[in-house]
């Protein structure tokens, strides 16, 4: 039989990049209050971005005629077709914008987005940039695919997002990507268009990518 001793040493270890990740505070804040209020204390919860209210009947209705049990196979890895040209058709008609339903991707939520953007965009050695304070997951994201986070100082001077000023200060040779959340997170201050403009302009004379999301 196996001794304990070497049972022990046999025991699987997570990956280092799991083990060296920061907890996303705001969901571990949100578990605390879950647990407070199933004990019967009333918590007024201000952890997650999440509305208070459901989805809207139109989209209940339409979850309800999918559950009628047809068959629900996989869809294109992409999305939908008709979805991505619905998208498209939205940015032409509100933005006007002509983007090519083949550039759209959807995904489930935000953070698969940003997980495959980052995978896309981001190789070892890579500088990506943020503002700091921003979104907490973004580091963490850069991180896992061994990236390095550059953390740029910001203030209520720059309504806590990134300048092209900044940008020119903490940019290095080795910059790849940068990384602008507005609503800026945790802030909640949202970035001007001519201020993003200038970030986008000056990332890309430089070959960068730009990563932009909502927070």
């Amino acid at each position: 039989m196996v001794n304990e001793a070497v049972q022990q040493s046999l025991t699987p270890v997570m990956s280092r990049r799991a083990r060296e990740a920061n907890p996303f505070r705001a969901m571990v804040f949100g578990e605390q209050a879950d647990k407070m209020i199933a004990s019967g204390i009333s918590v007024i919860k201000l952890s997650l971005g999440e509305p208070d209210f459901g989805a809207p009947p139109a989209v209940r209705d339409a979850m309800r005629e999918q559950y009628d049990g047809r068959a629900l196979p996989y869809t294109a890895a992409m999305g939908l077709p008709e979805l991505r040209q619905a998208i498209a058709d939205f940015y032409r008609d509100r933005h006007d914008l002509d983007i090519d339903p083949k550039r759209i991707c959807v995904t489930a939520g935000g953070s698969a987005a940003l997980l495959l953007a980052t995978a896309l965009t981001v190789d070892p050695g890579d500088d990506v940039m943020v503002a700091d304070p921003s979104y907490p997951c973004n580091r963490e994201l850069v991180r896992s695919f061994e990236g390095n986070v550059i953390d740029v100082p910001t203030s209520a001077a720059t309504r806590f997002h990134l300048n092209a000023e900044l940008c020119a200060r903490y940019w290095t040779k080795r910059t790849k990507a940068v990384m602008i959340t507005s609503p800026s997170n945790p802030t909640g201050t949202t970035i001007d268009f001519n201020v993003l403009n200038d970030v986008c302009q000056f990332a890309a004379a430089r070959g960068a990518w730009r990563v932009a999301h909502r927070g």
